[in-house]
């Protein structure tokens, strides 16, 4: 569950960092505050609910790479009749 957080908090600031900047280059000689906190609040409300799936599943796939099955978990998952 930590790894699936951390890789949430990359991405969720990566994102925040990304828009932070955009913002200001696009409006640098008269920054536009409230527009520009406006759209990094709602990009990283967005990406942290609907990235934070996308990242447990990453993590899930990282850590199985790590540590792989071993022969007693594989024959645990293959349904016997």
């Amino acid at each position: 569950m930590l790894g699936a957080l951390a890789i949430s908090f990359i991405l969720t600031g990566g994102a925040l960092i990304a828009t932070l900047a955009i913002g200001v280059v696009i409006t640098y000689p008269n920054i536009a505050i409230i527009p520009i906190l406006i759209s990094t609040v709602g990009t990283t409300l967005i990406v942290g609910v609907f990235g934070y799936p996308i990242s447990y599943t990453t993590w899930l796939a990282i850590d199985l790479i790590m540590r792989p099955l071993d022969a007693a978990e594989q024959a645990n998952l293959v349904k016997k009749p």
